[in-house]
């Protein structure tokens, strides 16, 4: 993907952040096909394990052939594998970093290119050397959203002081970041009931208590977004086959409901954030 077919919004700072961040997602390639190597080496050094223990019954002959299959097998594996990581981290791009700022121009009230900027960089943010190398290329106010939003994720149990010091756009970005991470769930129970249609999926105990509090301390800075992630949440919780929703009360405020219920008792931990292994920006900042 170019950042003509991107669907983002023309603009020189955002196609700038694009393409770094690209050129970022691709120079992970290294570390990728070396796992993947990794990975490939161990499941043949276990099939041979498994050949050698039966090669008592069986003659030399049919034991040269079978590890000579094997060895091919490995081969032929590890010739494809710089193609599968080339796409693999294109997809990844597309889905952790355009799709959110994307979802954000499109559904936000506003939406800076430094808001977008920010969005699309944040995956290549993992220590202060990163941030001051964004600082110096797209500049303070973009890199400080970075920071706020990497800085929310990092502390999950000061995660509601920290959201309600936010600026607006660090609140547009984290919550564009959690309606990603629902519509994400919605795709993959789709593709798991493909695989096996009569699997009942559904959330982890809490998971939607979690969610809930999580986006309290954004809710209203944005009502388009608001709008969306309620709307996400909803097919999510359908989805899992919950039994929560989200309902605008009375008074205008969000509520979880169960069935007609609003939920009770204690609250679970709160969530790491939306992003991926890693939370936001990676695993260390």
């Amino acid at each position: 993907m170019d950042f003509n077919a991107s669907g983002l919004p023309k603009n020189k700072l955002v196609e700038e952040a694009f393409n770094f961040s690209r050129a970022n997602s691709q120079g992970n390639s290294k570390e990728a096909l070396k796992s993947f190597k990794q990975q490939i080496d161990m499941i043949h050094t276990q099939q041979m394990m498994m050949l050698d223990a039966d090669k008592e019954g069986m003659s030399d002959a049919e034991y040269k052939q079978q590890k000579k299959e094997l060895e091919g097998l490995r081969d032929e594996q590890l010739k494809m594998g710089p193609g599968l990581i080339v796409r693999e981290l294109e997809n990844m791009f597309e889905q952790r970093r355009v799709y959110p700022a994307k979802l954000v121009a499109a559904n936000a009230d506003a939406a800076s290119p430094e808001l977008l900027s920010a969005i699309l960089l944040i995956d290549c943010v993992r220590s202060p050397l990163d941030y001051k190398n964004i600082a110096v290329k797209f500049g303070d106010t973009v890199a400080n959203l970075i920071a706020e939003v990497v800085h929310i994720d990092a502390y999950p149990s000061e995660r509601d002081g920290n959201l309600a010091k936010a600026s607006s756009d660090t609140k547009r970005a984290y919550e564009g970041l959690l309606i990603t991470s629902l519509e994400q769930i919605v795709k993959q129970i789709a593709a798991q009931a493909k695989e096996n249609p009569g699997q009942k999926i559904m959330f982890p105990p809490g998971q939607e208590e979690q969610l809930y509090d999580d986006v309290k301390g954004v809710w209203g800075n944005d009502k388009k977004l608001d709008k969306k992630f309620m709307d996400a949440f909803n097919k999510a919780a359908t989805a899992a086959h919950s039994p929560y929703s989200l309902e605008i009360d009375l008074q205008g405020d969000l509520e979880l409901v169960k069935g007609n219920v609003k939920p009770t008792g204690p609250k679970p931990p709160k969530p790491k954030g939306p992003g991926g292994p890693g939370g936001i920006g990676g695993d260390v900042f």
